[in-house]
């Protein structure tokens, strides 16, 4: 793909570290979202300002919300919500919602 044609706004860095997953789905009333106790693993594949890329073995609707618990850096915990943009086989990108300008500086560091 060349450099016209890209839409991304930030660079993505290589990031293969674990993730822990936590759906987060309408209540029963429907009017608020709940962060549901059950949670999964993935493997992240890349990282950028504005979101990651991560592999998994489940079914990923697009439009998901997610929270998002992992390390940038050894014993620097990382929480982040986001909603899922795209989802291919076992593929899928998440756009962060919110990134506080300690996660940001961490993830430019890593280029």
């Amino acid at each position: 793909m060349n450099a016209a044609n890209e839409k991304r706004k930030f660079n993505r860095f290589e990031f293969q570290k674990p993730i822990r997953v936590f759906p987060v789905l309408p209540s029963k009333s429907g009017n608020i979202y709940e962060v549901q106790k059950e949670s999964f693993e993935v493997r992240a594949s890349d990282v950028s300002e504005g979101g990651v890329g991560f592999e998994t073995n489940r079914n990923m609707n697009p439009d998901w919300l997610l929270k998002m618990n992992f390390e940038v850096e050894a014993n620097e915990p990382v929480e982040v919500y986001g909603k899922i943009v795209w989802s291919r086989s076992n593929r899928c990108g998440v756009r962060f919602m919110h990134m506080d300008s300690s996660l940001r500086k961490i993830v430019r560091s890593l280029s």
